[in-house]
């Protein structure tokens, strides 16, 4: 039989190796998140104001969203909404199908939300250039599942695009009209911005050309 003082090393001993594997998890969650970049190179081009990212999410209407899987990753373009209370991106996409098998709770994904502006000239080639607005967000994938919380996300859709659109004038989205899709939203671990702007040295400046939007 083990006596108290044995007892009470191997006591120790445990403890010891919890608190031991309690921060390596810890660490290993940081290195995970800080592996990948939060910071651009050209420093004077960073936006980490956060008027500036939530303005951005906030008047884009598609992102580019890297899904983690093995081999290739899937990269899912999407309509999205930025709701600003809890910080999130909310998606939506089809149960069936490829993206109905990879974009699953958990999922850690890379988002990118971008604007382009106007062309620029200057004396030397290497030193034209386009101005661009873009925002990078790191997060896991969790897909809505009750009807309560999938109604009011793709109500968000709504209140967004079709402001103006009096409702009146349609039927309104409910439970059987979101049978066929997941609802998802990322929750945003870590972001950050990027901003170029026509410089004081370009000699002409104007919008691309033909007009990139589709028009029929």
């Amino acid at each position: 039989m083990e006596s108290d003082d044995t007892n009470c090393l191997t006591l120790k001993g445990f403890f010891r190796l919890f608190i031991h594997n309690f921060t390596i998890k810890q660490h290993n969650q940081h290195f995970i998140l800080s592996g990948y970049p939060n910071a651009v190179r050209r420093k004077d081009r960073q936006q980490s104001d956060l008027s500036f990212l939530k303005r951005l999410l906030h008047s884009s209407v598609s992102c580019s969203i890297a899904i983690q899987r093995e081999g290739y990753p899937l990269n899912h373009v999407a309509f999205f909404v930025y709701d600003e209370g809890p910080n999130e991106i909310i998606f939506h996409f089809s149960k069936y199908g490829f993206a109905g098998k990879e974009i699953i709770d958990g999922r850690k994904v890379c988002v990118s939300v971008y604007k382009y502006g106007k062309l620029y000239t200057a004396k030397r080639a290497v030193d034209f250039g386009c101005e661009y607005q873009s925002v990078v967000v790191y997060g896991r994938i969790q897909i809505l599942t009750s009807d309560e919380e999938r109604i009011a996300a793709m109500q968000l859709f709504f209140e967004k695009f079709f402001p103006g659109v009096p409702k009146d004038s349609y039927e309104d989205f409910n439970v059987h009209d979101a049978q066929p899709i997941h609802v998802a939203k990322i929750k945003i671990d870590d972001w950050f911005g990027k901003e170029h702007l026509v410089p004081g040295f370009a000699i002409s400046s104007f919008y691309p050309s033909p007009d990139p939007v589709i028009t029929s």
